[in-house]
């Protein structure tokens, strides 16, 4: 009996070890995670502000702490099939989608700024070898094409984003063909809306008001379709957050329910998607921010702006001080 007890007490004791192990481990990982996402951790630059030391900044009179919890993602929804395929500078397609995903994790508040992708910014230009050509002042959306691989497309959009958003911390990105959309949407059994306006589509006809489930191939059409008017793309960003909310609150339910889906999910997203965003960082998010009905936590920080026809195609100019007090609200707290 006493040999029985040594050995039990032995196998107890190691197993209690793995266990330690595999949990620091996991700690390890997140908080590996958590510093790649602060490694640039900066104020914002622009002559609208005044520095006062590494965390705190005076903007009209009133002083605001840089958030130290605050991660932040670039996405980006991309307008034509096979992400990953290089079609070579200038024709790698359009950021049909653009919005940062900032996420609070002390007080596990989530926040989207949508990024139109009318927006008129200064866009890095380079040639078919790859070479800096200078920047031009176009739509932003267009800053994707603009590369010899999905990451270096990636980035010029992310580069765009930064000089719109004064420079504030954003490094990871994740860039998705809108395929994987239609692929995500089919994996949760659908996604049920009430559509925002008349969609008169081929593939698609919903009246505004009409409740419908929509799956994969009609998910894509409501949130891509645009009429003809200077208003469009606006009423389209509109429809585009209703059903990203719908869709976070699906997939976050599905993997609360049976964390098996995270891995069944990403799986069968990975075709459809690339990024820089790195496992421990992805641990670090899990462990701090996944919740039940995360859709309906959202919130949306919409730039004010100006639109105009421009001679070949609608122009949005974000208003300064509508962006600057939207970059504080979400990156910055107030200091008392």
């Amino acid at each position: 009996m006493k040999k029985t007890k040594k050995i039990f007490t032995i196998i107890l004791c190691v197993v209690l070890a793995m266990i330690l192990a595999l949990v620091g481990t996991f700690f390890t990982v997140s908080l590996i995670g958590k510093s790649q996402f602060h490694k640039d951790d900066t104020h914002i630059s622009t002559d609208a502000v005044d520095i006062e030391d590494d965390d705190t900044i005076t903007y009209n009179g009133k002083k605001y702490k840089l958030n130290k919890n605050i991660v932040s993602i670039l996405v980006m929804g991309i307008d034509r099939d096979n992400v990953n395929q290089n079609l070579g500078s200038g024709k790698n397609g359009q950021a049909d989608v653009i919005f940062v995903a900032t996420i609070d994790t002390k007080t596990k508040k989530a926040c989207i700024i949508p990024i139109s992708r009318e927006t008129m910014t200064e866009v890095n230009l380079y040639t078919s070898d790859g070479k800096f050509a200078g920047t031009k002042k176009e739509q932003i959306c267009l800053a994707y094409a603009y590369g010899n691989s999905t990451e270096e497309s990636s980035k010029n959009v992310l580069t765009s984003v930064k000089r719109i958003l004064y420079g504030i911390n954003i490094n990871s990105y994740v860039t998705m063909e809108m395929k994987g959309v239609e692929k995500l949407t089919d994996l949760v059994g659908g996604v049920e809306v009430t559509s925002l306006e008349n969609i008169p589509s081929t593939k698609l006809t919903v009246n505004k008001g009409q409740k419908v489930k929509l799956n994969g191939s009609q998910a894509r059409i409501y949130i891509q379709y645009r009429g003809d008017d200077t208003e469009a793309n606006a009423r389209r960003m509109q429809r585009q957050k209703q059903f990203l909310s719908a869709l976070m609150n699906k997939t976050g339910n599905a993997i609360l329910k049976d964390f098996s889906n995270l891995a069944k999910f990403y799986n069968a997203m990975s075709p459809y998607f690339s990024s820089n965003v790195s496992f421990a960082q992805i641990t670090y998010i899990s462990q701090n921010c996944l919740s039940s009905n995360f859709g309906d936590s959202l919130e949306y920080k919409s730039i004010e702006g100006t639109l105009t026809q421009g001679e070949n195609w609608v122009e949005f100019y974000a208003d300064e001080e509508s962006t600057l007090q939207t970059v504080i609200d979400v990156f910055y707290v107030p200091v008392d």
